[in-house]
């Protein structure tokens, strides 16, 4: 095998790893969420701006970019490797990892949109009910 082939080929520990990151990413922007909301209702910051925004949703805007950004690169990295050969031998088990790795990363992806899209356009604490 050249060294070539090996530099291109992919590695299943980058697979496993990827899945790691989305699930990984996934939780911390829900820590984050929930830390927000909770510093806010604690503090009373629930009615404050930050730049002319609403206090909470600015920050949890902030962090869903946070999270975004390293779950697009990861979803973009592990669905090019999906077009790389088999590996010798003919082995499925990695390019299995890396189809999981691509659709943990996209799950993930979608569940940081969907968990940040209510702390967005509902009131923090319950303000206004």
């Amino acid at each position: 095998m050249s060294a070539d082939r090996l530099r291109r080929s992919p590695r299943p520990a980058y697979a496993v790893l990827a899945i790691l990151a989305g699930f990984v990413l996934w939780a911390l922007h829900f820590t984050m969420i929930y830390a927000i909301n909770a510093f806010a209702c604690e503090r009373g910051y629930e009615r404050e701006a930050l730049l002319g925004l609403p206090w909470v949703p600015a920050m949890v805007g902030l962090a869903t970019l946070l999270v975004l950004l390293p779950l697009l690169l990861v979803l973009r990295g592990t669905t090019r490797r999906l077009g790389l050969p088999v590996t010798e031998g003919g082995q499925a088990e990695p390019r299995f990892t890396t189809w999981f790795a691509a659709a943990a990363a996209g799950y993930a992806l979608l569940a940081v949109l969907f968990q940040a899209v209510p702390s967005l356009v509902l009131p923090a604490c319950g303000v206004g009910y």
